[in-house]
């Protein structure tokens, strides 16, 4: 039995990633579920009840084992403009691009055991339970071709950069809940959490992350920040090629529940689930700063051009500025570094009722709150060991023997309010038919949005059914769209100026499929 929970496990790891329904939380955890728009927390009728209400597992009659999967075609969209000298966004078009639309399997497997003549019912179970992620190829102003002295060619054809996100979380252990009276009950989930993160794409800082001293008496980040009448370079933010990659995370997750039966045409429950902290470690960070330097000798080279030297003598003048400055250009900057990241998944609250108004038809409605505003403030990494000469001399930190480089990537989200209703009417004894709708207001705001953390799903369609196939096998369907969302950014967009007043749109079709046994029928 371990071999197969453990072969269960590995499997949910390796095929995993998530597009989110609010933030980067699903909407339901169970074909039934999301037939009926996700509502779970006062219906006691299936395996997921580990996860959205786990006092729930002591109206279920039977031994079941449930095993479901969830097949995502995510539709990210993103569109940007070049920028104006002051950052604004132009009215010329620089992407206008659809994400892939790879599909995904997402599995999840739980199993509930009634102990005879006892009011204790114990549940075992592994359940994919949120993430987020994109998959884009765009243009970026900063890496055009460029010739051999570094200017731009004639043509300024672009290099496409690669924007991929990847943020996974699964949990699994044990739940247990207990029959305090025939209509009242208790539970509690004990559960490990994993999780895993990974971000390529381009990084932009602002130029005081570079705290390394130059010979004039200033730090290189006051030098690539100062006007150029000044003698410096102008840049508002500076940017490196990233690929931060291999951040794993196991944490602990606590759920609390309440049930009340009152009757069959009535019922209701409470469920908490407590804030999750997810301290990423034994990462590597692969950071090429080499565009944003060549675009900075570039700038110097033209400066001595506009004061009058030939093209190849500005070359010379700008290379010995460089090395003037203490860097070696044949080290290149390139470099590498170990990163860890710290995230939280917020704390939740919830409350979910069924009415029955006859034994056929049953509407459930659920209300969950979610904590974005405390987990997602920012994302902190940080950056030690870095290998490079000429980044370590540069930013002063983060390399080799220096301080770590700590990073507080803007997040800013708003907290969340769900409301999810749904209803099912058993046609037959052998087929069931539900219908839902799910509403979450979007947690990311436009001064944080963009296409790497595509979050920003509001309205969720969903509709479902059950057969029944055997007297035991249950096949439960569902189908849910996400309605698509457009959000424009804000100017300045906090996480890089390459977003401001760019347009991050999400929609995302999923099926659902699980398949229920009951073991003692």
């Amino acid at each position: 039995m371990r071999k197969i929970w453990f072969t269960i496990f590995a499997i949910i790891v390796s095929v995993t990633s998530i597009y989110a329904q609010n933030g980067t939380m699903p909407v339901g955890f169970n074909a039934r579920t999301f037939g009926r728009g996700g509502t779970s927390i006062g219906v006691f009728d299936n395996a997921g009840l580990m996860m959205s209400n786990p006092a729930g597992l002591s109206f279920l009659n039977e031994q079941v084992f449930d095993v479901n999967a969830i097949i995502m075609l995510p539709s990210p969209t993103f569109k940007n403009y070049k920028k104006n000298a002051d950052g604004t966004p132009s009215t010329t078009v620089l992407n206008d691009a659809s994400g892939y639309k790879d599909p995904f399997v997402l599995p999840s497997a739980a199993y509930v055991h009634k102990f005879k003549d006892s009011k204790f019912t114990l549940g075992l179970g592994f359940f994919t339970v949120g993430g987020m992620g994109a998959e884009f190829d765009l243009n970026h102003e900063l890496f055009v071709n460029r010739d051999a002295n570094g200017f731009p060619t004639t043509t300024n054809t672009y290099i496409q950069q690669k924007y991929r996100s990847r943020y996974m979380v699964m949990q699994g252990g044990l739940t247990g809940a207990y029959k305090i009276t025939d209509k009242f009950s208790v539970g509690i989930s004990a559960h490990l959490v994993y999780s895993t993160i990974g971000f390529n794409n381009p990084f932009s800082l602002s130029p005081t992350v570079m705290q390394g001293m130059t010979p004039m008496g200033i730090t290189f980040g006051k030098l690539f920040s100062m006007s150029p009448t000044q003698g410096g370079l102008g840049y508002s933010e500076v940017t490196s090629a990233a690929d931060m990659k291999d951040l794993k995370a196991f944490s602990f997750n606590g759920r609390v529940g309440l049930a009340y039966k009152f009757s069959d045409k009535f019922s209701a429950g409470v469920n908490f689930s407590s804030p999750v902290t997810l301290n990423f470690k034994n990462g590597v960070a692969n950071m090429d700063m080499s565009a944003q330097f060549t675009d900075a000798f570039e700038r110097v080279a033209h400066g001595y051009m506009q004061a009058g030297l030939p093209r190849a003598a500005a070359v010379d003048s700008a290379t010995r500025k460089f090395t003037l400055l203490g860097l070696d250009l044949t080290k290149g900057t390139f470099s590498q570094y170990d990163i860890t990241n710290d995230f939280e998944i917020p704390m939740t609250l919830g409350f979910g009722c069924m009415l029955a108004p006859n034994e056929k038809f049953r509407l459930a409605l659920d209300v969950e709150w979610v904590n974005w505003s405390k987990s997602a403030k920012s994302m902190k990494l940080t950056l030690t060991n870095g290998n490079n000469y000429n980044i370590n001399k540069v930013l002063g930190q983060g390399g080799v023997g220096q301080v770590p480089l700590v990073v507080d990537f803007p997040l800013n989200w708003d907290d969340a309010i769900l409301f999810k209703i749904g209803g099912e009417y058993d046609f037959s004894k052998t087929f069931t038919f539900r219908l839902g709708y799910a509403y979450g207001n979007n947690p990311i705001p436009n001064t944080t949005i963009n296409p790497v953390v595509p979050a920003n799903l509001v309205h969720h369609i969903t509709a479902g059914s059950t057969f029944n196939i055997t007297k035991r096998a249950l096949l439960n369907l569902g189908l849910e769209y996400g309605v698509k969302n457009s959000q424009v950014s804000a100017t300045p967009n906090l996480v890089a100026s390459e977003y401001n007043g760019s347009t991050t749109a999400m929609e995302n079709l999923l099926g659902h499929i699980s398949v229920t046994y009951y073991l003692n029928r």
